[in-house]
C-alpha cells in the first residue's frame, strides 16, 4: 500500500513540476519576446483583415464561454502600412481581456466588438466590452510591467505592455 501511495505522489508532483516549468517556458518567450521586440514587418495591407482574423479566432472559445464576439467593420477601409502579425497580436491582446472580463462579470447577455473606424483620415481600431470595469487603482496600474488582474496562471501582465509597444511603433495611441 505504501509503495503505491508514493508512486501516486511523486506522480502528482511530477505534473506539477511540468505544469509549472510550461508556465515559466511561456512566461520567459512572452518577456523576451517583449523585451526583444521582433523587427516590424510593414507591408501595405488591409487594415480589416487583422480584424476580422481575430474575431474568428475567439468565436469558439467565446461561445463555450455564453459571450457573444460581435465585429463592426467599415468596409473599404483605405490600405495602411502596418505590421499586419504585430497589429493582429495587440488586437488579440484587447479581445482576449476583453473575454476574461466578461467571464467575471455576472451580466447576462454579454458581449465583445470589435470595431473598425476610419476617422479622418485615422485609423481607429476599438474594442469593447460590457464585462467587469476596472477600476481606479487598476487603471493606474495597466501598463506597468507583469501588472495583472488574472492571477500568475492566466496573466503575465505584458499583453497590455506589448500592445502600447506594438502600436506606439506604429504611430498610434492606447
Amino acid at each position: 500500500g505504501m509503495q503505491h501511495g508514493n508512486t501516486e505522489r511523486i506522480l502528482k508532483g511530477w505534473d506539477m513540476l511540468e505544469e509549472d516549468i510550461k508556465r515559466i517556458t511561456s512566461f520567459v518567450k512572452e518577456f523576451l519576446d517583449f523585451a526583444k521586440g521582433r523587427t516590424p514587418r510593414v507591408t501595405l495591407i488591409d487594415p480589416n483583415r487583422p480584424a476580422r482574423k481575430v474575431v474568428s479566432l475567439f468565436r469558439e472559445t467565446a461561445r463555450l464561454k455564453g459571450i457573444t464576439i460581435l465585429e463592426d467593420i467599415q468596409e473599404e477601409m483605405p490600405y495602411a502600412l502596418m505590421d499586419e502579425e504585430a497589429i493582429h497580436t495587440c488586437l488579440a491582446n484587447l479581445v482576449s481581456n476583453a473575454l476574461d472580463a466578461c467571464e467575471i462579470s455576472d451580466k447576462a447577455n454579454r458581449s465583445v466588438t470589435l470595431t473598425t473606424r476610419n476617422k479622418d483620415g485615422k485609423l481607429v481600431y476599438e474594442v469593447v466590452d460590457d464585462g467587469a470595469g476596472m477600476d481606479y487603482e487598476i487603471k493606474k496600474k495597466i501598463f506597468t510591467n507583469f501588472f495583472s488582474t488574472k492571477g500568475a496562471e492566466k496573466g503575465t501582465g505584458l499583453g497590455l505592455l506589448t500592445t502600447r509597444k506594438i502600436v506606439q511603433e506604429h504611430g498610434g495611441k492606447v
